[in-house]
């Protein structure tokens, strides 16, 4: 049975096209912390197609929540007990 995922942004992705999933700092959309004056990136789970093309699957404010949302979808991957699957936003459990 073919898997697909839902992406934060409501598109469906067909797992059999993917190639890679990860994770990636997004420094262009980065804000300045105003107390602190640091740079706060994002962090995306990306999906790459067949063609090569980069596609955003989630947005998270830290690298704990994206990895934490990397890990659930591998999980959901590793089972047979569900079509699709939805991409988490951060802070969900």
């Amino acid at each position: 049975m073919s898997k697909t995922i839902v992406t934060q942004f409501g598109e469906f992705l067909n797992y059999d096209n993917l190639v890679k999933i990860g994770i990636a700092t997004n420094w262009e959309d980065a804000e300045i912390d105003e107390e602190s004056g640091t740079i706060k990136p994002d962090f995306e789970m990306i999906g790459t197609d067949t063609a090569g093309n980069r596609i955003p699957m989630g947005i998270y404010e830290t690298p704990e929540e994206a990895e934490a949302a990397l890990k659930d979808l591998h999980d959901w991957l590793g089972t047979e007990a569900y079509a699709v699957y939805e991409v988490k936003s951060g802070g969900e459990a």
